[in-house]
């Protein structure tokens, strides 16, 4: 099958940035933010740096949970991604809201996260209708699993059913990256079942005391056999 394209979440540093691209991967994911709301996130001066230092063909994303559209076009207006990860409650930004976002950024893509619950049936979800919500104004879609408890859309390093990614990528034109407990053991499978244009891993990269750890947090032997692995499905 044709390569997936490969996100790696959660660089704190430009070093990380380069390790994943040098190893193979095409994405990398920073969370920045001038107001702090999630645990790794960094200034929007340090995402900054590491976008000016990372390889030139390395696809620059950006994640911010924020709801507040003027909060997020102050961030921008510091450091501007390739794409902007939208990974807050999805209710909380409505599609005329994401292209106003477009309008003003012009160029600007969109990554929308779309929130899977584990261990509960499509029909009872709301998913599908987020699709069909968010399709004209998304350039990729991220299925990622959502706690049940949690406002916002990932970081969780659970996994939930891949057959509702499949459903979710033969309904939808816009390009999908799965998400949601990957790693180098379990990735090639979902791969196989899911036919996507990407695949995502922020948690189960990390060293294990990644909280810990002010600077790097990507742990290059697994960064490594995640992306050989994503290769080789």
């Amino acid at each position: 099958m044709a390569d997936v394209i490969i996100q790696i979440y959660g660089i704190r540093t430009v070093e990380d940035a380069r390790m994943v691209i040098d190893m193979g991967g095409h994405h990398i994911g920073v969370s920045y933010g001038k107001i702090k709301r999630t645990p790794g996130q960094l200034t929007c001066e340090k995402a900054k740096e590491i976008f000016e230092g990372v390889q030139p063909e390395a696809v620059k994303i950006g994640l911010t949970v924020a709801e507040d559209i003027e909060e997020i076009t102050e961030n921008l207006k510091v450091v501007l991604p390739d794409v902007l990860h939208l990974s807050g409650d999805i209710e909380g930004i409505k599609p005329d809201q994401v292209q106003e976002l477009k309008n003003r950024f012009p160029g600007l893509r969109i990554m929308q996260a779309i929130p899977v619950l584990a261990g509960v049936p499509l029909e009872e979800q709301k998913v599908m209708q987020y699709i069909k919500d968010y399709e004209a104004v998304s350039d990729f879609f991220l299925i990622d699993t959502k706690a049940p408890q949690a406002g916002d859309i990932g970081a969780t390093g659970l996994t939930h059913d891949r057959e509702i990614d499949r459903a979710i990528i033969e309904s939808t034109k816009v390009s999908c990256i799965i998400a949601g407990g990957l790693d180098a053991e379990n990735v090639a499978e979902a791969i196989h079942i899911t036919h996507p244009y990407g695949v995502d891993s922020f948690s189960l990269t990390n060293y294990e005391d990644e909280e810990k750890r002010t600077g790097s947090c990507k742990d290059p032997a697994k960064v490594k056999a995640f992306i050989e692995a994503s290769q080789n499905a």
